[in-house]
């Protein structure tokens, strides 16, 4: 982050004295800009607003709905893994293959939710792409259009390898356990002359945790997906396969009826076969837990590195009248949160120049408080800055990464540029950005796409756990 420094450079504008004397002060905001919202979580998907997917012309912007777990989607160390997140990250690099340069790159911005809510969201236009191990059902397929499959799963008998029964008939009193809304006890349901006596999951506990408890000796037996337990043999190495229901369940993404183009593209992609499951299962489970306690489906575990910083995001945010999840998701592409100390140059967490810290009226910038407190201020500085110029509140959050990257002295040449070329130059998506991709700096167009996308995978998942914990104690 250059910061204010730049402005020597560039010839900022008188506003800079602004920053000098206030900098001692948070700014003083509503508390509606405070906790604001991410653009993504607001409105409609840029696709579900024109209505079909132009195989010429696609959105820079595809939002994938993708189900929040400890298989699918999950946070380790603020970043984003997990095996739908692989899946996808390479359809992402498909997409860019022969894009034309000058062009931004076409991202896709995952909104991690909760999996029952995927197909609903995905009609209500919130997403593009439905993602989550979504099995096939006829009932789903007369509402949204379902892809080839990406991979052929299996639902197993699983137990732990002491005393171990494989196979179905042999389960005698022993019970399976199954949460009341999984694909295994439908298909359970289907084989009555299995003769299989079910419980009930325990409320709020995850498919991987059930996993975590029959490794640890806890629980005996239940029916899983052989593709979520080859993901997990590597943690879990107390557990043992039985016998698998005769059936082949399709995985799939899934996409609104209108988007046969979008289909069609997606199903080129898994034809390729160039992200095959079992690459991405090597790939996430590098960053599974370590201890089988930790798998759960937490937004932010406690004790990685973005849990370790919380804390002081979250305090110095709130005197800066900043969201704590925006200095986080800053703080994660500077740093990946590993301080590396220098006296001259970017330092600490949120990677300040020391002159930018003076200037913010922070006088010691390694240390992790006062190297954030002085980000915070810069960003509070910014964002009044592009207030007060009339900039609307979703594209003040574009400039202010913009800016924290390359120094608003820079930002504010290629707003003249763009303005020049008959663009908005008070809007970063399609106009900005255009120009700064083309004639500028790509590398300020993937600064500004990453931090986005670590803090909507933020935001997203920090609403989807809360709303999970205020259900579970409802239902207490």
């Amino acid at each position: 982050m250059k910061g204010i420094a730049l402005c020597l450079v560039f010839m900022c504008f008188s506003s800079f004295s602004l920053a000098q004397k206030t900098s001692s002060h948070p700014t003083k905001v509503n508390a509606a800009q405070a906790k604001s919202t991410h653009p993504a979580l607001k409105a409609s998907s840029a696709l579900a607003e024109a209505g079909e997917y132009d195989i010429n012309n696609p959105p820079s912007r595809i939002r994938v709905l993708v189900g929040l777990g400890a298989s699918t989607y999950f946070l380790k160390d603020g970043r984003p893994h997990g095996l739908e997140y692989a899946l996808l990250s390479g359809f992402e690099g498909e997409l860019n293959r022969n894009r034309a340069k000058g062009l931004p790159p076409i991202r896709l911005q995952f909104i991690p939710m909760d999996a029952g809510e995927l197909i609903p969201a995905l009609l209500a236009g919130k997403g593009d792409i439905a993602a989550g191990l979504i099995p096939v059902t006829e009932g789903a397929r007369s509402i949204v259009s379902f892809s080839e499959p990406y991979a052929q799963d299996e639902w197993c008998l699983l137990g732990p390898k002491d005393g171990h029964i494989s196979r179905f008939e042999d389960l005698a009193d022993q019970p399976v356990i199954l949460g009341s809304g999984s694909l295994g006890r439908r298909l359970l349901d289907a084989r009555p002359e299995l003769n299989v006596r079910l419980e009930e999951m325990p409320l709020g506990m995850s498919v991987e945790s059930h996993l975590a408890e029959i490794n640890a000796g806890k629980v005996a037996y239940t029916l899983a997906s052989k593709v979520v337990l080859n993901l997990w043999a590597e943690r879990f190495k107390s557990l043992k396969i039985g016998s698998c229901i005769n059936e082949k369940i399709p995985l799939t993404w899934a996409v609104r009826p209108s988007n046969d183009a979008l289909l069609d593209t997606l199903n080129r992609y898994i034809a390729s076969k160039k992200m095959p499951i079992e690459r991405s299962i090597k790939l996430t489970q590098r960053y599974l837990p370590l201890d089988a306690k930790a798998a759960r489906s937490e937004a932010i575990a406690p004790l990685d590195k973005l849990g370790f910083f919380m804390p002081m995001f979250q305090t110095i945010a709130a005197a800066n009248n900043l969201d704590w999840m925006l200095l986080a998701a800053i703080g994660q592409k500077e740093s990946k949160f590993n301080p590396v100390t220098r006296k001259n140059g970017p330092t600490g967490v949120m990677q300040v120049n020391p002159s930018t810290a003076r200037a913010m009226g922070v006088s010691d910038p390694h240390g992790n408080e006062g190297n954030i407190t002085a980000a915070a201020k810069y960003l509070a500085y910014l964002r009044k800055m592009y207030s007060q110029q009339g900039i609307s509140e979703d594209n003040q959050l574009y400039f202010m990464i913009a800016a924290y990257n390359a120094g608003e002295g820079r930002l504010q040449q290629i707003r003249r540029s763009t303005k020049a070329q008959g663009l908005d130059p008070n809007v970063w998506i399609g106009n900005v950005e255009k120009t700064a991709m083309s004639h500028v700096s790509k590398g300020m167009v993937d600064y500004v796409s990453a931090v986005n996308r670590y803090y909507l995978a933020y935001q997203s998942a920090e609403k989807t756990t809360t709303k999970r914990a205020s259900s579970a104690a409802g239902k207490k």
